[in-house]
Order: structure tokens, then C-alpha cells, then sequence
């Protein structure tokens, strides 16, 4: 099962790696009710809300949970007509209520594929929290450090691309894109061994439109003040910089020649080896010491399970949205 945090971080749910988030994908806004479905073959829909008191009053006769509590206890409702089957489950978290349906077509009920389906629904329900305040940030920060990791993942979908297509330049500047990433996320773990804390610095790994961007070069000089890069794989990264800026502004203006892109290409992937083993040195520290993402006992060097695959594999589906780079999920 994957993680799905509600974008203000109110809460939280483990939901089924098969199931897509549908808000993003069909261009809806990102509030209540938040979609799913399955990515292929379809059975019926998912669609969870979540209301404060001062959306709608709230029901005095049904029980208060509290903050932070697993396995919440539902009310189960049917409303059936029209041509559709709706489960419906409640429940009321301290000013919150949760309201979950499962929606499908009739001629489905009682159908192998919908049992299934409510089966999951109800899985993923027993999962869920309410978050208090007070840790809504660190919520947060866990789904940014994932939308971040899923995103390099899917990095390498596009890598795989452009070079069986043999598209240099789309190459120079996805290699670039995988630098930077691992500069960042290795500036994020320096800087949680130097201060001894699991905190993320989110705006190291996200920027939204709204926020001051933290510029590659930058990133750059960071790493080296931190001793994460050397002084020559920083002047590496600078002249490659530079000579990508040719590639990207000047290539019409300049007497810059197509048979350089592929000795900068070559130099880019070298350098990124370079970037990714420095990373690489640093998770191993913090799994070391018991600190940061990998001190909780994730091991940056254990194999994978089929589990961690698929949940992999869905969040960069989620990343893409374009079924060519469909990645098949086992369920």
C-alpha cells in the first residue's frame, strides 16, 4: 500500500498501490472528495471527504475519536438507486468527519471484482488518521520527501526514452535534472547528521510556484561547503553548466557544433556517478549513526521486496500520467 496525504496534511491514508488518484489525474482540484480508482479495468470508485465543523455542522450523536488514532471506528451505510451502488462509511475525528464511499454500477453487486474492491476500501479506512495540528508539518514533509524520490524515479522512465531515440539533448538535460537531485537530497541528509534530527528541509526537494526557487548553482555550492563534492567535481559542475547554457541558449547564435553534445553528455553521465556515490556515502553514514530518512533502520542497500516495487512503480505512474510509460503493477 501507498501513502496518500491530504495536500494541507489533515491526514493521512494507506491506500492500494493498484489504485490511481483520480483529482490530479482528470484535473480536478485537490479537495474534497479525493478520487481513486483502479489504473486499468475499472470496477467502481473510491471517493473519500474530509469536513471541519466549520464546513458543516457535525452530527452530536455519533461518537468523537480522537487525533492521531488508527483504526477509527465507522457507521456503514447503504444508499443504493438510480443505477448505482453506494457504501457508505462515517466517522467523526475530534472538530472533523470522515466520509467514504465506494460507488459502482448495480449490475456489478455481489460481482468477485467489487467484493474485492470493498475489501480494499475497508483496509485502507482502517488506516487512516486524523493529524493534529501540531504534527501536520512533519505529514508534510514525509509526502513532499516521497513525491520527490518517486519523481527521480521517474526520471530514469524518461532517461530510458530519450536514449533509445537517441536525443542528446533531452539526455544532457535529464542527467543535469539527476545531479541536482542528488546534490539536494545529500544536502537534506548532511545537514539531518550535522543537527542530529529527522526533520526534512522540504524546500531543498519542492517548489512550488509561490517560492523563491533554490537555483542549480547554488545547490552547487552548497554541496561543496558541506563536503559533499569536492573542489574539482564543483569546477566540473560549473564548466558543464556553462557549456550546457551553450547547448540550451545558444546553440543557433554560437559556432557551438552537434558533435560536442555527445563529449558533454559523456563528461554529465561521469560527473552524476560521481554525485551519486557522494549520496551514496552519506546514507550509509546516517544508517550508521541511527539518524535522518535512513535512521530508522531503512537500509539504503537491502533488495527491494515485490512490495516496495509496486509501490514504487505506482507513484511514478502517478508522476507520469501517460499510460506509454505505464509501469504494471502486481495485485
Amino acid at each position: 500500500m501507498k501513502h496518500f496525504t491530504e495536500p494541507n496534511g489533515k491526514f493521512v491514508i494507506k491506500i492500494p498501490t493498484e489504485w490511481q488518484y483520480k483529482n490530479i489525474a482528470v484535473g480536478y482540484e485537490q479537495v474534497s472528495p479525493f478520487g481513486f480508482e483502479l489504473y486499468e479495468n475499472s470496477v467502481g470508485a473510491f471517493q473519500l471527504s474530509c469536513y471541519s465543523d466549520k464546513d458543516k455542522p457535525l452530527n452530536p450523536n455519533i461518537e468523537v475519536q480522537n487525533y492521531d488514532t488508527g483504526k477509527l471506528r465507522f457507521i456503514q451505510q447503504r444508499m443504493d438507486g438510480e443505477g448505482f451502488n453506494i457504501h457508505l462509511w462515517y466517522a467523526i475525528v475530534q472538530d472533523h468527519m470522515f466520509m467514504a464511499k465506494y460507488i459502482y454500477d448495480t449490475d456489478k453487486e455481489n460481482t468477485e471484482e467489487v467484493k474485492t474492491e470493498l475489501e480494499k476500501a475497508e483496509l485502507a479506512l482502517s488506516t487512516i488518521e486524523l493529524i493534529s495540528p501540531d504534527k501536520r508539518e512533519l505529514a508534510l514533509e514525509f509526502d513532499k520527501y516521497e513525491n520527490f524520490m518517486s519523481s527521480l524515479a521517474a526520471s530514469f522512465d524518461l532517461k530510458n526514452t530519450v536514449i533509445e531515440n537517441g536525443s542528446v539533448i533531452e539526455l544532457l538535460i535529464i542527467i543535469a535534472n539527476q545531479i541536482d537531485a542528488y546534490l539536494r537530497m545529500a544536502i537534506v541528509m548532511k545537514k539531518q547528521l550535522e543537527t542530529n534530527t529527522n526533520r526534512i528541509d522540504i524546500p531543498l526537494l519542492f517548489q512550488c510556484e509561490s517560492d523563491v526557487p533554490i537555483m542549480e548553482r547554488k545547490i552547487y555550492q552548497q554541496a561543496k561547503d558541506l563536503r559533499i563534492i569536492d573542489g574539482a567535481t564543483f569546477d566540473k559542475l560549473e564548466e558543464l553548466y556553462k557549456e550546457r547554457n551553450k547547448v540550451v541558449h545558444r546553440y543557433i547564435i554560437s559556432d557551438f557544433k552537434t558533435r560536442y553534445l555527445y563529449d558533454i553528455v559523456y563528461e554529465y553521465e561521469t560527473i552524476c556517478e560521481t554525485v551519486r556515490q557522494s549520496l551514496k556515502i552519506i546514507e550509509d553514514l546516517q544508517f550508521e549513526r541511527g539518524i535522518g530518512i535512513h535512521g530508522n533502520g531503512r537500509n539504503p542497500n537491502e533488495e527491494p521486496t515485490e512490495e516496495n516495487v509496486n509501490m514504487l512503480y505506482s507513484q511514478v505512474n502517478d508522476k507520469h500520467l501517460i499510460k506509454d510509460l505505464y509501469r504494471k503493477i502486481k495485485h
